[in-house]
C-alpha cells in the first residue's frame, strides 16, 4: 500500500501537493483559505426524493380515506390498515422508479414529460402488483373500491408536487448557496467536447471547471475542438484551492498505463473520479455504471466518505463532540489554570497542519512544553525530551493535552476519528518518501485514528514507524463506518491511557 522511493525516483519525481504550499505559506502565521470543502447537500437533497415520494404515496392513502370512507360514506376509518397497505404500495413503487432511473439526478433536477409517463407508468404498474396480491392472498374484500379508485389517481398529482418541491429547493441551493458540483474533465478529444456539451447545457446542477490534458498543445488530441487549460497536476493544485466535486477522464480504456498514471496523479483529491469511454455499453457489463442522460460512466475512484454518511459522520462528530465538550470544560478550565502557574505562556497552543484535501487548519492542543513551534523546523518531541513541562509530560501521556482539539471538530476543521495531523515540514518530508502518504488528506484529520488505537503513537524517527501509520490511515479511509469510528473512540478510552510510546 505504502513504499519507499526506488534508487530511480528523486523527490521530484513524486506528485503531491506541497509544492504549492512551499511558495504560498503565509509568513503571519495566518492559514490561508483552502479549497472550499464541498457539501453534498444538493445530491443528498436529490436523492431524499425517495422519501418524498414515500411520503406523498402514504399522505395520498390517507386523504382518500379520509374523504371517501369518512365523508361520502360516512365509515369509521381504519388509519393504521390504511397506513401499512400504502407503506407496501410505497416500497414497490420506488423500487419500479429505481428500475425506470427516476432518481438520476438529471430526473429530478431537470424533469422532461417522459419523466411524468415513467412516473405514472411505474405508479398504476405498483397498484396492480397491489391488486394481484390482495387477489391471492383472498383480501380484496377488505378494500373499498372507491378508496383505491381515488388513492390511485391523487397519488401520481402528489408525487408531482412533491417533485417540484424538491427540485426547485434543489436549484434555489444552487443558484443562492453557491452549492453546484464542480466537475473537471481529463483528456481533450471528441468525447471530451461531447461531455462538455452535456454538462454546460443539460445539467443545470453541474459546472464545468475546464478540460485538462498533459499532453502538449501541438500534439494532435484527437481532432477534438477545445483546448486544455492547464496539465493534470494544474487541476490537482487547483482542486486543492478552489471548489471542486469529481473528474471525468475522457482517455480510451484501451490506454492502460496511461489511466493509472492519472489516477495515481488525482488520488490525493477526496472526490469521485470517474471514467468516460466515449461508446454505449450495456448496463451492467462493469461495476459501478452510471449514465450522464445517455453517456457511460465507469466509477475508477469514489469519494471516501459519500453523502449521506457525510451527513452522518458530520452531525455525529458535532453532537458527540460538543456533549464531550461541555462535560469536561471544568477539567480543562483546571488544566489551564495549572499551565498557566507551572510556566510562563498562553495555555493553549496552535500550530497550523494539513487538514481536509491539504486545506490549512490551525490545531488546538493544551501547551505541554516551554516552546510553541510552528515554523518549518519543528521538531518532533523525544522521550525524555527537555522541552517537555512537567505537568505536560501528564497530558501528553494521558492525551489530554488533545481535549482543545474538540473546538476544531465542532467548526468543522477535524473530526472525533481520522488520520492525525502532522506538522506542516513534517507533511512535505513523508510525501516525498512515502508513496500514497497524500492519499491520507481525503478525510478529515482526527482527534484520534486506527493507527493510535493499535499502538502507532509517539515519535516517527523512521520511516518505516511512518508507513505503519499510513497503512492504519489508508485502511480506515478505504473501509470507513460509523460503527468503525464508534469502536475506535471506544477503544481510544480503554487504550491509550495505558500506552507508553506517547511521551
Amino acid at each position: 500500500m505504502t513504499k519507499h522511493l526506488t534508487h530511480q525516483q528523486s523527490p521530484d519525481d513524486v506528485p503531491h501537493a506541497y509544492d504549492r504550499q512551499r511558495e504560498s505559506e503565509p509568513e503571519s502565521g495566518v492559514p490561508p483559505k483552502g479549497a472550499t470543502r464541498r457539501s453534498p447537500l444538493v445530491r443528498v437533497i436529490s436523492e431524499s426524493v425517495t422519501l418524498v415520494d414515500l411520503a406523498a404515496i402514504v399522505i395520498s392513502a390517507v386523504v382518500a380515506e379520509f374523504l371517501y370512507a369518512g365523508l361520502v360514506l360516512q365509515e369509521t376509518i381504519d388509519i393504521q390498515r390504511t397506513l401499512g397497505l400504502s407503506f407496501i404500495a410505497g416500497i414497490i413503487t420506488l423500487g419500479i422508479f429505481a428500475y425506470l432511473h427516476l432518481y438520476r439526478s438529471e430526473s429530478v433536477l431537470r424533469p422532461r414529460y417522459a419523466t411524468l409517463q415513467k412516473a405514472i407508468v411505474g405508479w398504476f404498474l405498483a397498484i396492480i402488483s397491489l391488486i394481484v396480491m390482495a387477489f391471492l392472498t383472498k383480501t380484496s374484500e377488505e378494500f373499498s373500491r372507491g378508496w383505491v379508485l381515488l388513492w390511485a389517481i391523487s397519488t401520481p398529482a402528489a408525487i408531482l408536487l412533491g417533485r417540484v418541491v424538491v427540485r426547485h429547493l434543489a436549484m434555489w441551493l444552487i443558484g443562492q448557496a453557491g452549492l453546484a458540483r464542480h466537475v473537471a474533465i481529463v483528456g481533450a478529444g471528441p468525447v471530451a467536447d461531447r461531455l462538455s456539451l452535456h454538462l454546460c447545457n443539460r445539467n443545470p446542477e453541474l459546472v464545468l471547471v475546464g478540460i485538462f490534458d498533459d499532453r502538449s498543445p501541438d500534439r494532435d488530441n484527437g481532432t477534438g475542438t477545445l483546448a486544455p487549460i492547464g496539465t493534470t497536476q494544474d487541476l490537482v493544485n487547483r482542486g486543492q484551492r478552489e471548489p471542486l466535486d469529481e473528474i471525468i477522464i475522457t482517455v480510451p480504456m484501451s490506454a492502460r498505463t496511461r489511466l493509472d498514471q492519472l489516477i495515481e496523479t488525482l488520488a490525493v483529491l477526496p472526490i469521485d473520479i470517474r471514467m468516460c469511454p466515449g461508446m454505449p455499453l450495456i448496463e451492467g457489463t462493469a461495476p459501478s455504471v452510471s449514465y450522464l442522460d445517455d453517456m457511460p460512466l465507469i466509477s475508477a475512484l469514489k469519494r471516501p466518505i459519500g453523502e449521506w454518511a457525510w451527513v452522518a459522520k458530520t452531525t455525529f462528530d458535532r453532537i458527540v463532540a460538543t456533549l464531550l465538550l461541555v462535560t469536561a470544560s471544568p477539567l480543562m478550565l483546571l488544566i489551564a489554570i495549572a499551565i498557566r502557574l507551572e510556566s510562563k505562556g498562553p495555555a493553549l497552543f496552535k500550530q497550523r497542519r494539513n487538514g481536509f484535501n491539504h486545506e490549512i487548519i490551525t490545531m488546538l492542543k493544551f501547551r505541554s512544553m516551554v516552546v510553541m513551534e510552528d515554523s518549518n523546523t519543528v521538531k518532533q518531541a523525544r522521550r525524555n525530551d527537555a522541552r517537555i513541562t512537567r505537568l505536560g509530560a501528564i497530558l501528553r501521556r494521558t492525551s489530554l493535552d488533545e481535549l482543545p482539539q474538540l473546538i476544531n471538530v465542532i467548526r468543522g476543521d477535524m473530526s472525533l476519528v481520522g488520520p492525525r495531523p502532522h506538522a506542516l515540514t513534517h507533511n512535505r518530508h513523508y510525501a516525498t518518501i512515502i508513496g500514497h502518504y497524500a492519499n491520507r488528506h481525503r478525510v478529515k484529520p482526527g482527534m484520534t485514528g486506527l493507527a493510535q488505537v493499535n499502538g502507532l503513537r509517539g515519535e516517527t524517527d523512521t520511516p518505516e514507524k511512518m508507513e505503519a501509520r499510513i497503512k492504519y490511515d489508508l485502511y480506515y479511509i478505504e473501509n470507513w463506518s460509523l460503527w468503525l469510528d464508534i469502536k475506535i473512540l471506544l477503544r481510544t478510552m480503554i487504550v491509550l491511557p495505558f500506552q507508553t510510546s506517547a511521551y
